[in-house]
């Protein structure tokens, strides 16, 4: 990776913390609404984002109530995310991954909770916040970037 596309990998996991760290409030915990997923289908464009969504995931998660274990199960289901997004061909498909993977975030939390809590019920909150913020936020907000030629200069989209 040349220095040029490193620092908008890197200016992308920025704007990805930021966006979580701005509202801790939303961004943590079983009922989640975290902005910064919407940056996960610029993985849809390009590939290179990978690296940037999971570190961006990683980094945020340092803030995590749920401790240092969210730092490696958000960066893995994030990675997860964005790896199945940047492989699929349809833009409204790959919005669904975040979600499909919502399970992972679910078990984490049953599993550090010190409350008896409903697995189906916490995956099932992540899963519906996943679908707003990507799909149903997401999506025509990254069609609307993709319109853009300055823009999608800018961040190297290639499809």
């Amino acid at each position: 990776m040349n220095s040029k596309k490193l620092s908008k990998a890197a200016l992308v996991a920025a704007v990805y913390v930021v966006l979580t760290w701005v509202l801790p409030m939303f961004s943590y915990g079983p009922i989640q609404f975290r902005f910064s997923e919407v940056l996960t289908l610029l993985a849809f464009y390009n590939p290179m984002y990978i690296f940037s969504i999971t570190i961006g995931a990683a980094i945020s998660n340092l803030m995590s109530p749920l401790g240092i274990i969210d730092v490696f199960v958000g960066a893995f289901h994030s990675f997860l995310s964005v790896y199945f997004i940047s492989k699929s061909k349809n833009i409204y498909i790959a919005s669904l991954f975040p979600a499909l993977f919502s399970f992972i975030i679910g078990a984490e939390i049953i599993m550090v909770s010190a409350e008896k809590l409903s697995f189906f019920l916490i995956t099932g909150q992540i899963m519906l916040s996943e679908l707003i913020i990507v799909t149903v936020i997401g999506v025509p907000l990254i069609k609307l970037v993709a319109r853009n030629e300055k823009l999608t200069e800018l961040l190297e989209f290639q499809r």
